[in-house]
């Protein structure tokens, strides 16, 4: 049974390996959901980065965003481009790690990975399916979660109140309940939890909250 990383040194190690093994297995839309509050993503960028075949390109939705990382950064093996400027420019890369983008960004995303195939995209703390598909009608909101599901989750770890949902590549999503300041693995599942799931793994000695719902709307009814 694998234990929940403890420090920022023990995630990066464990998100490379999932890289690693993903891109080793023919996986070449990855996605990495990393939610520890207060961290900062330039030290993730730059530990999976390494773990990419070079030239590299850690692309960001904002132009700005990518002339800022250059300034803070300074001399680094790979480039920082926005991603208007790297789809008008060229893809002459062999790997790119896409910085948090948002529902507005999903045609470019689209975009890109239709323009680079067989080579690795990667979305770091990616909004993708957070909202986004107001207007487009049906066909076209069919499409998108099409595109969208074809990127595999290869590491998540994402703190909550009562404890912890976590997936290392090729292992299980995991969900690990908070005890007196520990964590033990309350569930094992095939595909990301929904939040019924995660609900009731962090409540096993009764009803949980949405249980408590169904049940109060179902007595509303009668």
């Amino acid at each position: 049974m694998s234990e929940l990383p403890r420090t920022l040194d023990e995630t990066l190690i464990e998100l490379n390996q999932a890289v690693t093994r993903a891109i080793e297995d023919g996986q070449t839309r990855l996605q990495v959901t990393i939610k520890i509050p207060g961290i900062d993503i330039l030290p993730v960028v730059q530990s999976l980065v390494a773990e990419l075949t070079a030239p590299q390109a850690v692309v960001f939705t904002d132009p700005g965003a990518a002339a800022l990382a250059r300034r803070t950064l300074g001399a680094v093996d790979y480039d920082l481009r926005g991603i208007s400027e790297l789809l008008r420019s060229g893809l002459d890369y062999n790997a790119f790690v896409l910085l948090e983008p948002g529902a507005v960004e999903v045609e470019a995303v689209e975009k890109l990975a239709s323009a680079i195939p067989g080579k690795p995209l990667l979305l770091l703390n990616s909004h993708l399916e957070e909202g986004g598909m107001v207007g487009i009608g049906l066909a076209g909101r069919q499409l998108r979660q099409r595109f969208l599901s074809t990127f595999k989750t290869v590491y998540a770890i994402q703190p909550l109140d009562a404890g912890a949902v976590y997936r290392c590549y090729p292992r299980r999503w995991q969900l690990w309940r908070e005890v007196e300041g520990d964590y033990v693995l309350a569930a094992e599942l095939d595909q990301q939890p929904s939040g019924e799931e995660i609900d009731n793994a962090f409540n096993p000695r009764g009803e949980g909250l949405l249980d408590g719902l169904r049940r109060f709307l179902r007595a509303l009814g009668n």
